[in-house]
């Protein structure tokens, strides 16, 4: 999973959004991305479902139960923001009508919406499938063109991932199994639910609980505080997402690092919120 690059492009002690202390330089885009910044994201899906349309629909959600899945490893500029870019045309899986819609991110060539198919067709890559079809989940059901749109919109932006990168023995979607399964390793290394745990915050229905104590948990278990995001229904907050900040380290790993100045965090402080034992039900 580690860029092909020497040490000298390379330093082990090399940080994304860090200068090379000896050459005053930023790194090669190949041994840390050229953005810097990561956001990790993992979905409490029971939250989500109290969200507009809803987010979530409820068989997804009663599959799901009271975890955090994946969301996805968003490449960020070192400043906080992010691509822009992009790329309206039809023909599209997903009939989107916001104006601001977009698949692809940073390389359009590189850049699909049939991931199930792409992991299916490599006999050595069932085991992603397994684990993606449980923890990686779309809260509409279309997984599929969730786990494209991760790779296509972020991944492709996350330059350490570049086929470039890989020296003569790059094979087609070597990047995209590599992205997938760095992010899967970072969800590992995050349990967000057990860091809240051991803070006595637990899923309810009727606690509540407020900002402070959300990110007290998790400085407790990773060392910094996150970044938790909020749906508010009938003027009461639900958690719906964390967020970790991370900066990138040689070899395609990432460390939590404080929120930079300016992080969005949409959970409201003057706000009790509640940590939903179960999702919102609304007919199908």
């Amino acid at each position: 999973m580690a860029p092909c690059i020497d040490a000298l492009r390379c330093p082990s002690y090399a940080v994304g959004c860090q200068a090379d202390p000896f050459t005053g330089s930023l790194y090669d885009s190949c041994c840390v991305s050229a953005t810097g910044l990561f956001v990790f994201a993992q979905n409490f899906t029971n939250g989500l479902s109290y969200g507009p349309n809803p987010w979530t629909r409820n068989q997804v959600v009663s599959e799901i139960g009271a975890r955090f899945t994946l969301h996805g490893l968003w490449a960020d500029n070192c400043d906080g923001t992010y691509n822009g870019t992009k790329w309206i045309e039809p023909g599209h899986t997903k009939n989107m009508s916001l104006p601001d819609y977009d698949l692809y991110g940073c390389d359009k060539e590189r850049s699909f919406e049939n991931a199930a198919e792409v992991i299916a067709a490599d006999s050595t890559k069932s085991w992603l499938a397994d684990w993606m079809k449980v923890n990686w989940r779309a809260g509409d059901g279309d997984d599929s063109w969730f786990w494209s749109h991760e790779w296509s919109k972020h991944g492709t932006c996350t330059s350490s991932f570049n086929p470039e990168c890989y020296g003569p023995g790059f094979k087609k979607h070597d990047d995209f199994f590599d992205f997938m399964e760095v992010s899967i390793e970072v969800y590992k290394s995050l349990d967000i639910l057990s860091a809240f745990k051991a803070a006595s915050i637990v899923p309810s229905d009727t606690n509540k609980y407020n900002l402070t104590e959300f990110n007290a948990a998790h400085k407790a278990a990773f060392g910094v505080e996150g970044g938790m995001q909020c749906v508010k229904r009938n003027g009461t907050q639900y958690l719906s997402e964390v967020w970790t900040y991370m900066n990138e380290v040689p070899g395609h790993n990432f460390k939590a690092i404080a929120p930079i100045k300016g992080a969005y965090q949409s959970c409201k402080a003057d706000t009790l919120i509640v940590f939903p034992l179960t999702g919102f039900k609304t007919a199908l």
